[in-house]
């Protein structure tokens, strides 16, 4: 190994990111992420594989970008292999290693999994555990119920029985233009809770109301963007509508108002503190919203408008489940310090 090279990787950051092994011309050749960028490429040069030993000796310089996560350094890797097509990723250009999901383009969508997004459909990913994404997909089907056959069945499914597809086989339901807008309502839905789980989610805003017996109502709206909460636009409502509690309706006069403001950003998904009763503070909204009713401080139930089912919190992947844990704690937080304001001030 260069000299030049030994330094370079000693210098590594211990942090997770996407590493470039270029040859003497400066072309990039071989491209791989690392939760641990320093021991990664150390990895490399201290147990030479077969397939490390065909291009180890053509390797004379380094360089890498840093992430957030690991999660970010594999959709940024897989974006890099596409655009160079490095000469030794070959089982690694046609992302048979990476699982996506696909939505056809058919009028009743089907949703799919594949190795290979080269049809014309459109494409979430890349997921790197397909055992963990069948997992997350069959638990998100029970509350955003979704077609899986290529083909309509002559007989209804035991799927449609079970209220985890929609029933387009049949044809009442399949010619029904507000059925079918439901179910790519339910889609777009769908879409944002695997976008939560790739780490880059767009706009998801979170409600809560706080009260004491009826008194001092008020309610909090908190917006996260790519998991992160943006803390500039958090806002917060005095209700004007009601004298006693509830919070339905409460919920139903913030989300009615929030709607007023062209001018703020529109979220791809509400989250709303509550069960079904609350849900309905969205109905006939068309943007994707669930409740999230709270179980204690650490589990909880999600309905969504599109299934009778629900989804526990604990059946999600851990970093799913911590988000909805934290927006809901920040949309209740934001609502308690406002309310506590407002009866400071009156008091």
């Amino acid at each position: 190994m260069r000299k030049a090279l030994k330094e370079k990787i000693k210098s590594l950051p211990q942090r997770p990111g996407v590493y470039f092994f270029k040859d003497k011309e400066g072309k990039v050749i071989y491209i791989g992420k690392a939760k641990d960028l320093k021991k990664r490429v150390l990895s490399h040069f201290s147990k030479k594989s077969d397939w490390f030993l065909d291009f180890s000796d053509k390797i004379y310089d380094l360089e890498v970008i840093e992430t957030e996560n690991e999660n970010e350094a594999l959709i940024l890797e897989n974006e890099f292999i596409k655009r160079l097509q490095p000469r030794y990723n070959i089982a690694f250009k046609d992302d048979k290693n990476y699982f996506f999901v696909g939505f056809s383009q058919e009028t009743w969508p089907r949703v799919f999994l594949t190795h290979q997004p080269k049809t014309k459909a459109e494409f979430l990913g890349p997921f790197v555990s397909g055992r963990k994404l069948k997992s997350y997909l069959s638990n998100l089907r029970k509350i955003f119920p979704f077609k899986s056959c290529s083909n309509f069945p002559k007989k209804r499914c035991l799927y449609f029985d079970l209220g985890l597809c929609p029933g387009p086989c049949l044809e009442k339901i399949r010619n029904s233009k507000s059925k079918l807008k439901n179910y790519l309502l339910s889609l777009k839905a769908l879409k944002e809770f695997l976008k939560i789980y790739l780490l880059k989610s767009g706009r998801v805003e979170g409600y809560d109301i706080s009260h004491l017996s009826g008194k001092f109502i008020v309610g909090s709206m908190v917006v996260f963007e790519k998991n992160e909460p943006v803390k500039s636009e958090y806002r917060r409502f005095k209700i004007k509508t009601l004298k006693k509690a509830n919070d339905p309706k409460a919920l139903r006069e913030v989300i009615l108002r929030r709607l007023k403001h062209s001018e703020w950003k529109m979220p791809s998904l509400i989250v709303l503190d509550g069960g079904k009763a609350q849900l309905k503070a969205t109905k006939k909204i068309e943007i994707p919203s669930v409740a999230l009713a709270k179980k204690g401080r650490f589990e909880g139930k999600i309905y969504s408008h599109f299934s009778k089912n629900y989804l526990l919190l604990s059946e999600l992947p851990e970093e799913v489940r911590n988000f909805f844990l934290f927006l809901r704690d920040e949309a209740h937080r934001f609502a308690l310090a406002y309310h506590r304001l407002k009866r400071k001030k009156e008091l």
